[in-house]
């Protein structure tokens, strides 16, 4: 029975290594050679396909904004303001016939931040002494007399076995469904930048619509930059979370009986990889709120 509980736990563990290896991949990985570069080739025919339509944009804001700076400003401004407006007009135009190039250098910005923390190591999780020698302890049958507590530590045996195969078996599930999460936020990290890469012709238009208009297409850097760097956060949360998580939290077994035991320490290898995958889900709303 012990044979069968640490190879159960093994296998969970061996599960998250695997898993998060190409988690920690994804992570590391730039939207731009993606699956060999091909996301990034179809994302940039969308993008001259839609990016027609940023000079016309540009125009009817431009005009807009000179409706409202400088045909309700008083005469003496009027001069001042057509040419801010004009000098803005031209600096979207320069900056849209540009635009890809621009956003390819904000990604490999990002990127070679993201290649900083490239480096893989640091998430994989073992069973750790303690609950390899809890498991020892608590599985292993008292030496058979004719007694009362004989028979107690039997049944305690017994239950023991019990609860830790029924642990191993939620510590399968539970590695699964915390790995499963978070390469789900690593293929997100990768799409997300390429699914608004291409409507960056609109947002850099409206910003010949004036400041208050313009509000948008900061807005829209902002996001897109917060979306590329995210990565390195996420690889962050992971080295961090099993860092802090496998020292931090750490039950005080001295006085326990063999069924606590059992259950704490489970619970405390249960722990790291729900927290790690909910600290990783939470990233990309943390990192749109910070920018």
């Amino acid at each position: 029975m012990i044979d069968v509980v640490k190879a159960l736990y093994n296998c969970s563990f061996t599960i998250w290594n695997t898993l998060m290896k190409i988690a920690m991949t994804l992570f590391t990985t730039s939207p731009k050679t993606a699956a060999g570069g091909t996301p990034y080739s179809t994302v940039h025919t969308l993008f001259n396909a839609i990016s027609d339509a940023t000079v016309p944009i540009a125009t009817v804001f431009f005009l807009i904004a000179l409706y409202k700076t400088v045909v309700s400003a008083p005469p003496e401004q009027q001069a001042q303001r057509f040419l801010m407006d004009a000098l803005r007009y031209c600096i979207i135009l320069f900056v849209a016939a540009n635009m890809w190039k621009i956003m390819g250098y904000v990604m490999d910005f990002a990127d070679g931040i993201t290649a900083k923390m490239g480096t893989t190591s640091g998430y994989k999780l073992t069973m750790n002494s303690d609950l390899e020698s809890i498991i020892d302890s608590t599985l292993k049958l008292p030496d058979f007399e004719l007694s009362g507590e004989w028979f107690a530590g039997v049944w305690t045996t017994i239950g023991c076995s019990l609860l830790f195969l029924i642990a191993g078996i939620v510590m399968v599930f539970i590695m699964v469904a915390s790995c499963i999460s978070i390469i789900s936020a690593g293929f997100q990290r990768i799409l997300k930048p390429l699914v608004i890469l291409p409507f960056a012709g609109i947002a850099i238009a409206m910003g010949a619509g004036g400041h208050e208009i313009s509000r948008s297409l900061v807005q829209y850097l902002k996001t897109f930059f917060g979306f590329c760097i995210s990565g390195a956060l996420m690889v962050i949360c992971v080295k961090t979370g099993v860092t802090l998580c496998t020292s931090l939290v750490n039950f005080d077994l001295s006085g326990a009986s063999n069924i606590y035991k059992c259950v704490l320490i489970t619970v405390q290898s249960a722990i790291t990889p729900i927290v790690i995958a909910g600290l990783v889900k939470g990233t990309d709303s943390m990192v749109q709120r910070m920018m």
